[in-house]
């Protein structure tokens, strides 16, 4: 299927969509309030969700930053880098790194529908949760309603399954790598109460809302790491734990992939890779104390991490003048350490006579 087409086929689904109404009180926090009987309104579905998957791109960018070898590349320049998850030509293999945009861009989607609801989508209600146990016979403490997660949580698995069509490998890992990232939203919710009162805490309201999604991306991170292996056989995943295979339960939330991983040691321009051999790192401190991570990253793909002192004029003397004003009256050299990735291949002179 060609590209502008697939691109169509997912515009005609974010345009498609119908949301179910979920009954609940109103939000405390500005939710708009709408009659009963009025059609729910969600003109604004399509950048809702294309908020989310930025959000998701924006977060796995920040997840793996320069202290991995892997930058979050995933898309060449043949393909919109904005909705990559939606066309299987931007992410070719099953990967663990595909595996974690997969998750982290569900996620994402999941948050912003939530998040959403809780503000601007009218006709969408809060959620009532339950209070953890220790809170659950103070009498000081009363219920709110808090981010409905479910409704974020349905939505996001009704969109994704309309794009996930088919009874293949690829298909299987995919929805459930989505449906790992919609449910840590859920599990990260975390409990924020406001007192009651003017001058005193002793009544408390309290709701039950999003994490941030920092956290979210972390804890995703912590399950690339941990990310399983799986095969597909009669319709369903396996992993291999010994000399046995053990199926993925729909209760696993494990990430799977199918693919090894490329070498991100490697330069690959097509894929975005960057590599390591050249790069460089800059730091004020003969310690190199915030180059480590890239030290440690140059030896891990068998490279050799060279650092070089240089030079540079900076201004000196400065006093500060009332008002307001800082003046220099000279420039001093300032040292600074260059570390530059390396080949191990030391290049060996010789003399012809």
């Amino acid at each position: 299927m060609k590209l502008s087409v697939v691109i169509f086929v997912i515009l005609v689904n974010l345009m498609s969509l119908q949301l179910v109404d979920l009954c609940g009180p109103s939000h405390p926090l500005e939710l708009t309030r709408t009659n009963k009987t009025e059609e729910l309104g969600y003109p604004a579905i399509r950048s809702i969700v294309k908020l989310g998957a930025l959000r998701g791109i924006e977060e796995c960018r920040n997840q793996f930053n320069e202290s991995s070898l892997w930058n979050c590349a995933f898309v060449n320049r043949f393909v919109d880098p904005e909705l990559p998850i939606f066309v299987n030509a931007t992410l070719p293999f099953a990967t663990k790194e595909t595996a974690f945009i997969h998750a982290i861009s569900t996620a994402a989607i999941t948050y912003e529908l939530t998040l959403k609801c809780r503000h601007s989508i009218r006709g969408c209600k809060c959620k009532k949760h339950k209070l953890p146990p220790r809170w659950s016979k103070r009498d000081e403490i009363e219920v709110g309603c808090g981010d409905n997660i479910e409704f974020g949580q349905n939505e996001t698995r009704r969109f994704f399954e309309n794009l996930e069509k088919g009874n293949d490998a690829r298909t299987a890992v995919n929805l459930h790598n989505n449906k790992v990232g919609r449910q840590i939203v859920g599990t990260s919710l975390v409990d924020w109460c406001k007192c009651l009162g003017f001058n005193t805490c002793g009544l408390r309201k309290c709701f039950k809302i999003l994490a941030s999604f920092e956290e979210i991306g972390a804890e995703l991170k912590q399950k690339y790491h941990n990310a399983v292996r799986v095969w597909f056989v009669d319709n369903k995943l396996y992993q291999r734990i010994g000399n046995q295979f053990k199926a993925i339960s729909s209760e696993d939330t494990a990430l799977v992939y199918l693919d090894s991983s490329p070498d991100f040691c490697v330069r690959n321009d097509t894929m975005g890779f960057r590599g390591m051999l050249g790069m460089t790192c800059t730091s004020d401190d003969a310690t190199n104390d915030n180059c480590k991570s890239f030290i440690n990253l140059c030896r891990s793909c068998k490279l050799r991490p060279e650092t070089v002192e240089h030079y540079k004029q900076v201004k000196c003397e400065c006093k500060f003048v009332w008002c307001c004003e800082v003046k220099c009256t000279k420039t001093c050299p300032a040292k600074y350490f260059v570390t530059t990735c390396n080949s191990n291949t030391v290049a060996v002179k010789t003399n012809k006579k």
